[in-house]
């Protein structure tokens, strides 16, 4: 009879702690936050819808990342209108709003403003001065088509939903366009309380996580929460989907947390088409749900097909009509062909400079810079510090890096939760960037400003921004990985704090400007009354 050689006690509990991230919970401090977590996560939500709101009233509205086109979805909605076959016109209210609230301080340097426009803004001139300054960007405005007019809707249906609130509780022209804004903060913090509660019953031993990931997203940099965009929702829905697929594979006899979680899926596509990825991660969720059920075999069928169909129905009723309406499954074509650009032939597909090094790094590296702090400019220059772009950019790598030679080493030793959540935030990220990647390759973009023929990328970080839970989620764990030598609090929680400080400082030391601009919520809520 053989014997089964076994580990000398000593070496066991060696290597068992080997395998922990972090010590197991027996500190002080650890029970503390065990106990307290939610009040700290509650306080870190209130922290984050406070800095939300106080941007998206710092800021003035219709900023340089398509705002005024994203408002003008919006009111169509809330007029019971849909998308025709073209694009919509510009309705005079609207173009009159843009002319007489619009800011040039985005894109105009201060030398430019100083020589050639008028020292008080525009809705405080004379009558004389509105004709000289005024009526040019109105008669642009009537003569503009809104490009965002046939996108993807849901987004538009919320936002038109709190418009007709808004109207009803008497607000009007610009105070309307900041009440929309004033409802990112109630989707920020439905992200930040859900990464919470996913994080935990994923890792109820890893404290670091379930306050570290909510934490890095509270003070998030990316600037797409400050404005009036669809990429608002697509985070917190995305998160929300992730929790639901969660607790369908872990209730795998319940077949209703499926059932949500495939609504939810189909949902979070009509935010945006780039959250298509999330039916990757539905994918794998349906995998791992099967290999789980005690259920029979064709019953685990007709679940999958079932919830399948689903998550598909309702982005294929809306590319049905749009198939119907416009002729265009995506409602693209329009905008394409407004904003000039061609496609190329078939042959040139892969003569991109994605392909060289030198394209792929230039295409990573502002990806990862734009997707941590956004696109806004102020007097032509965009809203960074470079050296914290390069802290993003160099920490993004390393942490991913480290997180994904966690995901190997360690998978045996993961639950199945922790083996799904670990893989579709992987799936997410990847499966993101390489989207991005190959929506760039078809198209010749002209005389198109960004994208261009010099730089012909998509690197805009917002319009992945539904992978934002799994990017932080992968960034975190991977600061545990590294930081797993470190046994003890109080040397682990100041690497974050120092973390979350860094990152706070600098953005507010980088848009600190917009608080004294004479067209922001302040500053016309001010004349307001004194008018």
């Amino acid at each position: 009879m053989s014997r089964v050689r076994t580990l000398p006690r000593r070496q066991h509990v060696k290597r068992t702690q080997a395998m922990q991230p972090l010590p197991p919970t027996r500190s002080g401090i650890d029970r503390f936050l065990r106990v307290h977590s939610g009040r700290i996560v509650a306080l870190l939500c209130a922290y984050a819808a406070l800095r939300i709101l106080l941007f998206a009233a710092a800021f003035p509205i219709f900023n340089v990342v398509d705002e005024q086109a994203h408002l003008l979805s919006i009111r169509m909605y809330s007029r019971g209108q849909w998308p025709g076959r073209d694009l919509p016109e510009v309705d005079k209210e609207s173009a009159k709003l843009f002319a007489l609230y619009g800011t040039v301080e985005y894109l105009a340097s201060k030398e430019t403003m100083e020589h050639s426009y008028p020292a008080a803004p525009t809705y405080q001139l004379t009558n004389q001065e509105l004709y000289q300054y005024v009526a040019p960007r109105y008669l642009h405005w009537v003569n503009t088509r809104n490009l965002e007019g046939q996108s993807a809707p849901f987004y538009y249906l919320v936002g038109a939903g709190w418009y007709r609130l808004g109207e009803a509780l008497g607000l009007q022209s610009w105070e309307l366009a900041y009440w929309i804004r004033f409802l990112n903060p109630a989707a920020y913090v439905v992200l930040v309380w859900i990464s919470y509660r996913l994080v935990r019953k994923v890792y109820p031993d890893r404290i670091f996580l379930w306050l570290g990931v909510p934490a890095l997203l509270a003070v998030f940099p990316q600037d797409v929460y400050f404005g009036i965009n669809r990429e608002v929702l697509s985070a917190p829905m995305t998160a929300v989907a992730l929790l639901l697929m969660v607790k369908a594979v872990d209730e795998k006899e319940s077949k209703s947390w499926l059932l949500l979680a495939s609504v939810l899926v189909g949902l979070t596509f009509l935010v945006d088409v780039s959250n298509c990825v999330l039916y990757g991660a539905f994918a794998l969720t349906l995998w791992s749900w099967a290999r789980q059920s005690s259920a029979k075999p064709r019953s685990k069928a007709r679940v999958v097909v079932g919830t399948g169909f689903v998550s598909l129905l309702l982005p294929a009723s809306w590319m049905l009509r749009n198939y119907l309406v416009m002729g265009d499954l995506t409602g693209s074509r329009a905008k394409i062909a407004i904003l000039g650009w061609t496609m190329k032939p078939r042959g040139l597909l892969l003569n991109h400079p994605l392909f060289s090094l030198h394209g792929a790094s230039y295409f990573l590296g502002n990806l990862i810079r734009s997707f941590w702090r956004g696109e806004y400019v102020w007097h032509a220059r965009p809203m960074n510090w470079p050296p914290a772009d390069w802290f993003y950019l160099l920490s993004s790598i390393a942490m991913i890096t480290a997180f994904t030679v966690q995901l190997f080493l360690r998978w045996k030793n993961k639950t199945s939760l922790q083996r799904l959540i670990e893989s579709q935030s992987f799936l997410l990220v990847l499966a993101s960037v390489l989207f991005l990647a190959a929506i760039s390759l078809p198209f010749d973009f002209q005389k198109c400003v960004n994208p261009s023929r010099e730089h012909p990328f998509f690197v805009s970080g917002r319009i992945i921004s539904g992978a934002l839970l799994p990017f932080v989620l992968m960034y975190v764990a991977g600061m545990e990985f590294l930081l797993r030598p470190i046994r003890k609090w109080s040397l682990a929680a100041p690497v974050l704090a120092f973390l979350l400080l860094f990152i706070t400082i600098t953005e507010f030391q980088v848009r600190r400007a917009v608080f004294s601009s004479p067209y922001n919520f302040f500053a016309l809520r001010t004349w307001q009354q004194e008018h």
